[in-house]
């Protein structure tokens, strides 16, 4: 049969593992490989990035938003997590809205605090989350351990999850760009949003309004939008209150509404873009309010310089003015700022307005106004200056000349505008819900500042802060995540309850100090409505207004020493090598093989 060219093989098992051990062998020298999920070996974190912009639906508005698509990454990332890997989850929406946790080796924990998380309308750089993420990294001590050479991704890795708008990189990160590795969320850029509103009452016309809108197109295209105004409703337009405006591509631009006349109301600003995937920026919110001008009450024996000042500033209707005698005073008399001169009344008696104590009269040492006098000095130098400081702004010292003050303990609440090398000179502290200045010399008496313009710069500044910081006259319009304050709504006593109706109808009840409240809950736009105890009735708006998160444009990071941030579309699928596998296959079959040729040959 030798002659026959084909025939039928037998069964033999050593052909067969022959084979087998053959194969296996070349699949190995193909090295192949199967795909995976990159995971980590040790510990990482998570960080998600919450802010307004991650609400852009990059898709149009069926489409998920940047958030829902983080969301959706970090789910990844934790479902594939290895038994003994540890993961740490930070959502930051800046504000209130922020989701923090430790290392956590539990899945399910873990993919229910990303279930949790929700956008906020706030703005935020990130840095102070990926701070934390990167020192908690280094505090358990697995930051700098490495992964093996098949992993795709290096132990102690903080994944961010952000479109890149406003994040800035701490500097403690930018020597090592291998730290962090960002993940990309977003493609869009079609928005056209509004970023700065102003309303001012126009001079002399009463029921008249000025109104700038600051607007911002993300788009790489000119885009021509239109923009127009309503009354307590946003669909209630204002009869001949809207216009067209064409923003350069990437550029910025502006509405400027002349003369709106109307009523007292909360005003909407509409922008009309068509296609615009960002539309929490398309409406701002304002409020029309009649203008009232701040209440300046002047306590002194007799000053003819600042009494000529309070009368100034009624004659040019910045103030209504009222001129007093020490004996006459009482803390009850309606005032948003009070001036003494050379006198202060006892603790129980300071007002709570807002405060100017110039060179108050002590017989010693003592409390004045809350401000610790220890001692009197003769001829001080004006060491250094706060020019840093609004309330120093065009206050050149460089000609005062003192013969006296007063030495003043340092404290470290109180911020110093002008200092000597053994006390303050000027400084203030805020009380409750006033400021309190003092000067520790008499501007007429003991120097010679009442010569020099800057006196009267002073005072100014100082009354222009006091209208700013209690929205005097303008309304009270804020960006989301900047606590509100408000004044003259708690009532006569220390302490009483206020509620605040937030936009989304949700009532949050605060407590009052000293008939003021500080509101942090502001994380999200438009209008919140304040009741006080004895039914007084405030509002305040809330906008995006901040150009970076309206400028919706994904973006590449950088750190600190220039290079870019290592970054992906999503979280990667690697490529695993499996040939040791398949070598160690081989290996067993040829260890068959042996084995069953030497039992027969036995």
């Amino acid at each position: 049969q030798a002659s026959t060219p084909f025939q039928k093989l037998r069964r033999n098992l050593l052909l067969l593992l022959q084979l087998l051990i053959l194969a296996a062998l070349v699949l190995t020298l193909m090295r192949p490989v199967i795909q995976a999920h990159a995971t980590q070996s040790h510990a990482g974190v998570i960080v998600i990035d919450a802010t307004a912009s991650m609400q852009t639906r990059d898709g149009g508005t069926g489409g998920e938003t940047r958030l829902d698509r983080a969301k959706a990454e970090a789910r990844k990332l934790v479902a594939a997590m290895r038994p003994g890997d540890r993961l740490m989850l930070i959502a930051d929406g800046g504000g209130l809205s922020q989701v923090r946790s430790g290392f956590s080796a539990s899945k399910a924990e873990l993919q229910g605090l990303i279930d949790t998380i929700r956008p906020a309308d706030t703005s935020s750089d990130l840095s102070e989350s990926l701070l934390l993420a990167s020192t908690s990294l280094r505090a358990i001590g697995e930051g700098g351990s490495a992964a093996s050479k098949t992993e795709a991704l290096a132990a102690g890795k903080i994944y961010l999850f952000s479109d890149g708008s406003g994040i800035r990189v701490p500097d403690v990160m930018g020597q090592d760009n291998k730290l962090l590795e960002f993940i990309k969320i977003g493609t869009s850029d079609h928005s056209v949003g509004v970023t700065a509103l102003s309303i001012l009452p126009v001079a002399k016309e009463a029921g008249a309004y000025q109104v700038f809108v600051g607007l911002k197109n993300a788009w790489s295209v000119e885009r021509r939008v239109g923009v127009m105004l309503a009354l307590n409703d946003k669909d209630a337009f204002l009869p001949g209150q809207g216009q067209f405006v064409t923003l350069p591509p990437n550029g910025q631009g502006a509405a400027v509404f002349e003369k709106v006349v109307s009523g007292p109301g909360k005003l909407f600003v509409r922008v009309d873009d068509a296609d615009d995937d960002f539309p929490l920026d398309n409406t701002a919110y304002g409020l029309l309010e009649p203008p009232r001008l701040p209440r300046v009450v002047l306590v002194t024996a007799g000053n003819e310089m600042l009494e000529r000042f309070i009368k100034t500033l009624v004659n040019v209707h910045k103030a209504e003015g009222q001129i007093l005698a020490p004996g006459a005073y009482s803390p009850d008399i309606p005032a948003d700022l009070v001036i003494f001169d050379g006198f202060v009344p006892d603790a129980d008696k300071m007002p709570k307005a807002d405060t100017l104590l110039l060179r108050p009269t002590l017989a010693g040492a003592g409390d004045a106004g809350g401000f610790k006098v220890i001692s009197e000095m003769d001829n001080p130098v004006v060491l250094r200056t706060n020019l840093e400081s609004p309330l120093m702004q065009a206050v050149e010292l460089g000609e005062l000349q003192l013969s006296r003050a007063l030495v003043l303990e340092r404290d470290p609440q109180a911020t110093e505008l002008v200092s000597a090398p053994e006390s303050p000179l000027v400084e203030y502290k805020d009380v409750a819900g006033s400021r309190r200045y003092i000067v520790a010399f008499s501007p007429l008496l003991e120097s010679n500042w009442y010569k020099l313009p800057t006196f009267l710069i002073f005072l100014q500044n100082v009354l222009n802060d006091t209208r700013m910081r209690h929205y005097i006259g303008i309304p009270e319009i804020l960006a989301a995540g900047t606590p509100a304050r408000l004044w003259d709504i708690g009532g006569d006593v220390p302490r009483a309850k206020v509620r605040i109706t937030e936009p989304d109808g949700t009532t949050v009840a605060v407590e009052s100090q000293n008939n003021a409240v500080e509101f942090s809950g502001t994380d999200h736009v438009g209008f919140y409505d304040v009741t006080g105890p004895n039914n007084q009735q405030a509002v305040f708006a809330v906008n995006v207004l901040s150009a970076t998160e309206s400028d919706i444009r994904p973006r590449s990071l950088q750190s600190r020493t220039g290079g870019n941030v290592e970054e992906a579309g999503s979280i990667a699928a690697v490529n695993r090598e499996v040939w040791p596998w398949v070598a160690a296959a081989a290996l067993a079959f040829l260890l068959l093989e042996w084995w069953v040729y030497h039992r027969r040959i036995a």
